[in-house]
């Protein structure tokens, strides 16, 4: 679901639900939990899913609809009664009664916007990555508020030191726990070597429930770029080369411990996802050997950032999530990827597409 859709269904729907009109919130109570339900399903085997409609259609504003758990849980089981044309009819009376309410001054209705607290925390992403081409995925509340988590519990600490991040040899290493500590915000295990030009990482738990894991490709993209050089590649302008598999490393890992933070410890229905590659303008991908070209690479990048985000459900596909943050990424360097594992495993590689 795209975080512009997310935002227009609760203010329209006035964070009540279309049938009831109880009032909502996208992280309360298990009663007062909003559910955005789907009017026609997203899957052909849901509810009312046999309607011609394309996926991207099918989590668009138009097919949403605000509803408390009951009331979810109501439509779906009781299709006959609640058809789409019925659904559709009860989202478009709720809006109109909830502008004649808003006109008389009968409701007030409080905004949900996490857009300033990610503003903040991606102009952070840079300062932390020093420079360096690094990674950044995180999950964020819808409502960033107040304290969800403490920190210091040991659930969190032990779901924080279950991380793994890439290391210089294009392999994982599980985070030495000896680098955990509070801070302001909650909770942290980090290593950024003296030297720049190195794999540190930063991965945070926020008491707000927000939680990050960013990582660096700094050695990696020196050694990537030397050996360009050393070739003779043309790289058009691009004064780094990024490995693809060392991304697809830092947004595999990153997206397993995610999921498991917000399984194990987070107690929000929906999250805004953001994956991004920071501090990528004049970056170019390397993809794999070609002795035509001497390798396939990328075009340059001229953003400071490459970013993709989305608002996830709970028990989201992992693999479906991966493969399209790796699209995303890898098509801002001009490049298309169709899998993300061959039969034996290994990474697939990005390819220009003629």
């Amino acid at each position: 679901m795209r975080d512009k859709d997310i935002k227009i269904l609760w203010g329209r729907s006035g964070n009540r639900c279309a049938i009831c009109k109880l009032e909502l919130t996208p992280d309360g109570t298990q009663e007062t939990l909003g559910e955005m339900a789907h009017i026609v399903a997203r899957s052909r085997e849901g509810p009312r899913g046999n309607e011609t409609m394309s996926l991207a259609d099918r989590d668009a504003y138009d097919n949403l609809i605000l509803l408390c758990p009951t009331h979810h849980v109501q439509v779906d089981k009781d299709v006959g009664t609640w058809s789409v044309a019925r659904l559709r009819t009860t989202k478009a009376d709720h809006e109109h009664w909830l502008s004649e309410q808003l006109s008389a001054g009968g409701i007030r209705v409080a905004t949900f916007d996490n857009t300033v607290f990610l503003a903040q925390r991606e102009a952070a992403w840079m300062e932390a990555s020093r420079g360096q081409v690094a990674m950044v995925l995180s999950l964020t509340p819808l409502r960033v508020s107040g304290d969800t988590l403490d920190t210091l519990d040991k659930p969190v600490i032990d779901v924080l030191e279950r991380a793994f991040v890439p290391d210089t040899d294009s392999r994982v290493t599980q985070v030495n726990k000896y680098r955990t500590r509070p801070t302001e915000f909650g909770v942290v295990n980090e290593d950024f070597p003296n030297t720049l030009h190195s794999h540190g990482y930063s991965i945070q738990v926020f008491r707000v429930g927000h939680c990050e894991y960013l990582c660096e490709f700094g050695a990696g993209v020196d050694h990537m770029t030397g050996i360009a050089k050393e070739r003779g590649v043309n790289l058009m302008g691009a004064t780094r080369v990024v490995r693809f598999t060392d991304i697809a490393l830092g947004a595999e890992h990153g997206l397993n411990w995610l999921s498991e933070a917000w399984g194990t410890l987070l107690p929000f229905n929906y999250m805004t996802f953001s994956i991004a590659v920071t501090n990528a303008s004049l970056t170019t991908l390397y993809s794999r050997e070609d002795d035509w070209r001497g390798g396939v690479f990328g075009f340059v990048v001229k953003s400071p950032i490459l970013k993709y985000s989305d608002v996830l459900v709970r028990g989201f596909d992992k693999s479906a999530l991966l493969l399209q943050s790796l699209q995303r990424m890898v098509n801002g360097y001009g490049l298309t990827l169709d899998r993300v594992h061959d039969d034996a495993g290994k990474y697939m590689r990005p390819e220009r597409m003629r």
